[in-house]
């Protein structure tokens, strides 16, 4: 069966004697981890999982290990708890866009290209950021879709000033929802998660955003953005 392995193959992967091997293998089907199929061992669903949360976990405790000024002077709560036990998979491999006094607009420029090009984008923000927006609306008029989560002050906001919302031709490639408890910066698009988050003060940290390309990371900035969306009210753009 796919996954099994034998006391040999397992010895020579551990480089350990087979009756050393044994020994482990008998404990851990005792604490059914391990279960035994055909000539071969594999992982019970409880190993399984084991094995995934003590990955997952080492991941976060590295990242509070590594980045723990980042994390103390940032506000946290705008990330649900189920997510935040995993933050390490957004913090590895990522990249950090930090402040560069010398190139004030450096940020922006990195960011924007990454949206005007996606052709799906996904948005739960708190934050008008007009360059973001700008980049948003050119790729849903190359032909990409646009869905938006954040909250009624930022709604009120675009109707004064988002006048892409009111032209009937991009409509059906955009929704839009209303959801007031949201307190982060969160886009995903094909390939890229995309997070900013507010600092201590309550003023957004748009000068240090998160940026990740694997593939873990964007699942997990796609499952955030559904967590919100899931509770969001639909808002008809007609009304725009």
């Amino acid at each position: 069966p796919q996954g099994a392995r034998d006391h040999r193959r397992v010895s020579q992967k551990l480089e350990l004697h087979q009756s050393a091997v044994s020994h482990a293998l008998k404990g851990m089907m005792e604490d059914e981890l391990v279960i035994k199929k055909g000539r071969g061992y594999c992982l019970s669903n409880v190993g399984i999982i084991q094995r995934s949360t003590q990955e997952w976990m080492g991941k976060t405790l590295g990242c509070l290990k590594n980045h723990r000024s980042f994390i103390l002077g940032h506000d946290l709560s705008g990330i649900p708890r189920g997510f935040q036990v995993t933050l390490g998979v957004v913090s590895e491999g990522r990249d950090i866009i930090e402040n560069d006094p010398a190139l004030p607009t450096r940020t922006q420029e990195i960011v924007a290209p990454l949206l005007s090009g996606a052709r799906r984008i996904q948005v739960a923000s708190s934050a008008l950021i007009p360059e973001h927006q700008l980049a948003a609306v050119q790729a849903v008029r190359s032909g990409g879709l646009l869905q938006t989560v954040t909250t009624k002050k930022v709604i009120q906001e675009l109707r004064r000033r988002n006048f892409a919302l009111g032209d009937e031709a991009l409509r059906s490639r955009i929704e839009l929802y209303c959801h007031n408890s949201i307190n982060l910066h969160l886009i995903v698009t094909e390939t890229h998660l995309i997070l900013a988050l507010p600092r201590l003060d309550e003023s957004y940290d748009l000068e240090n955003i998160i940026i990740n390309t694997s593939p873990e990371a964007v699942v997990w900035g796609r499952m955030l953005f559904y967590y919100f969306l899931s509770s969001g009210e639909k808002v008809d753009l007609a009304t725009f």
